[in-house]
């Protein structure tokens, strides 16, 4: 530090240029260190905000089965030909209502904000429908504020084997409801392009790890594993699996998964072959 004589005669003081770059730079090593520190700090909030989302989710579908005699809702509850939504085909009309899986259950959630993974955001309904990816269809401010696209491209995604390909929403079919996914929360249309870009969700769910040699029934489902250190949203696969997805099973509790443990394929007495552990719910 130097000293400096004033127009009045007094001596202050005052930092010399060198003492200021040490300030900066040791400033600067702080900064380095310590952003990234918050930057996971904010990813395990948003991680935790989704987990709560699932565990809401997962409550209002149970609600619907105390209602509808222990049955859950399937995919699409309005099999008539011709009446949209379906998955992935929102429509252009709110003539036929609103009876995807979501759509039905959300007048016990009353909350269409949690349906959106925060890690992912939320989708730009907007530029994303239109696209020739996902609906190829005119966007209709209406029907977004209905939630018509929210519920066909949901990121709450049900386990489509549960209400489409199998049990049809018995729950007395479910032999494993404790170890049987319900609902993944981070689930995606594909892992490039638009659905990256605009976060678009898949709203039925399967594993995406189809080439494993497990029993399998239907085609390949698409989870993103957003919750990492490292935003897993890149068009690549790797970055795809590369965190961790919240999944709700079917009685309710919640937790936070790898692909490595939710996709894995396990040998069943039963089945007499291997299994996806936590998505058939028959054996």
């Amino acid at each position: 530090m130097s000293y400096q004589k004033s127009s009045l005669g007094k001596t202050r003081q005052a930092f010399t240029l060198i003492e200021l770059l040490v300030v900066i730079a040791i400033i600067a090593i702080l900064a380095a260190i310590l952003f990234p520190v918050f930057a996971q700090a904010r990813a395990k909030a948003r991680a935790i905000n989704c987990v709560s989302n699932v565990k809401q989710g997962a409550l209002g579908v149970l609600m619907y089965v105390q209602d509808y005699d222990e049955a859950m809702p399937l995919l699409d509850n309005d099999r008539t030909a011709g009446h949209t939504p379906d998955w992935g085909n929102p429509g252009n009309t709110q003539q036929w209502g609103n009876h995807m899986f979501l759509g039905v259950v959300q007048p016990y959630l009353k909350n269409r904000n949690i349906y959106v993974c925060p890690e992912a955001g939320k989708t730009n309904w907007r530029v994303a429908i239109p696209s020739g990816e996902v609906a190829g269809q005119p966007y209709i401010q209406a029907m977004d504020d209905a939630g018509y696209y929210d519920s066909s491209f949901a990121h709450m995604a049900v386990n489509i084997l549960l209400v489409e390909w199998g049990a049809r929403g018995a729950t007395a079919a479910i032999a494993r409801p404790a170890e049987t996914v319900l609902m993944v929360a981070d689930s995606v249309w594909d892992n490039a392009g638009v659905s990256i870009a605009q976060a678009v969700g898949n709203t039925g769910v399967w594993v995406e790890n189809v080439g494993s040699g497990c029993i399998g029934l239907g085609g390949q489902g698409w989870t993103w594993y957003l919750h990492s250190n490292t935003k897993g949203r890149g068009g690549s696969r790797a970055a795809v699996e590369s965190g961790r997805a919240n999944v709700a099973f079917v009685d309710g509790h919640v937790k936070s998964m790898d692909r490595n443990n939710l996709e894995r394929c396990d040998f069943n007495a039963t089945a007499n072959g291997r299994i996806f552990t936590y998505w058939d719910y028959r054996y």
